[in-house]
């Protein structure tokens, strides 16, 4: 897909992966409709990315409301026209340890990160599917395939992302609309910061956003991983499972004990 000129909707859009995906497609001539909670922050945003010469529309949306995703089509095609490209970026952290979770957080998570992608993408794909072209670009995480010691409730939603894309991708892809799961490495942002892992396991700010636009693009599905050294490792823990299992168990025994749950 040449991007220029298309509509790309991009959630959690007011920090982090969402808003360097938003600058990312708005600097290669498309038009982003910033969606989030924070107005002010996407207001920002947009005023930053028409300043540098771009299109940008801030739309405040909760996205754990389904109420609010189903309303979302309607008011982006009064306003710029039919969508090319939505990106499911919305996402919060797994809270800590699962047992110390409380059932409002893990309702919390799981709306956010799997439930909000889910109606987001109903939302969307069908417009899509009528006019025979479109992409929906779901951001997972690498904890959807290798799933750690401390991270079971974020890994479950990430898992369930990549397993929606991939199943849905085969029965849109035929009528022109792709769908993708992007699983990015560790990244140091607002919601998710690294501050306790070595620099060089961290991905720069923009190689996230940046394969984002590749993959769309290039018309990439159902998945791709950044960075693109750790999907052959996906390999080893099919082929090997007691070997890669008992790694994670030696994970587990160095790792530093985790933060209670907030």
């Amino acid at each position: 897909m040449d991007v220029r000129g298309t509509v790309v909707v991009v959630t959690g859009a007011s920090s982090g992966i969402g808003a360097g995906t938003a600058i990312a497609f708005a600097r290669r001539g498309a038009t982003v409709v910033l969606v989030a909670r924070r107005l002010e922050r996407l207001e920002e945003l947009a005023d930053r990315i028409e300043r540098g010469g771009g299109r940008a529309l801030a739309l405040r949306c909760d996205v754990g409301d389904a109420a609010q995703l189903d309303r979302l089509p309607g008011i982006v095609e009064e306003a710029l026209g039919p969508v090319d490209v939505i990106v499911n970026s919305a996402g919060v952290p797994g809270g800590g340890p699962f047992l110390d979770l409380s059932h409002e957080r893990v309702e919390e998570v799981v709306r956010i990160n799997l439930l909000s992608v889910l109606h987001a993408t109903r939302a969307f794909v069908p417009g899509m599917r009528r006019r025979g072209r479109g992409h929906v670009v779901n951001v997972a995480s690498i904890a959807a395939r290798f799933a750690a010691p401390g991270t079971a409730l974020y890994s479950a939603t990430k898992h369930a992302v990549v397993a929606f894309s991939e199943a849905l991708n085969y029965d849109t892809e035929p009528e022109g609309v792709l769908v993708t799961s992007v699983n990015p490495g560790f990244v140091d942002t607002e919601g998710f910061p690294q501050d306790h892992l070595p620099s060089r396991l961290v991905l720069p700010p923009t190689r996230v956003p940046e394969a984002i636009v590749k993959v769309v693009r290039d018309g990439i599905a159902p998945e791709y991983t950044v960075p693109r050294w750790v999907a052959p490792l996906q390999v080893f823990r099919v082929v090997t499972p007691p070997l890669y299992r008992w790694g994670m168990r030696r994970v587990r025994g160095r790792a530093r004990p985790a933060p209670p749950a907030s």
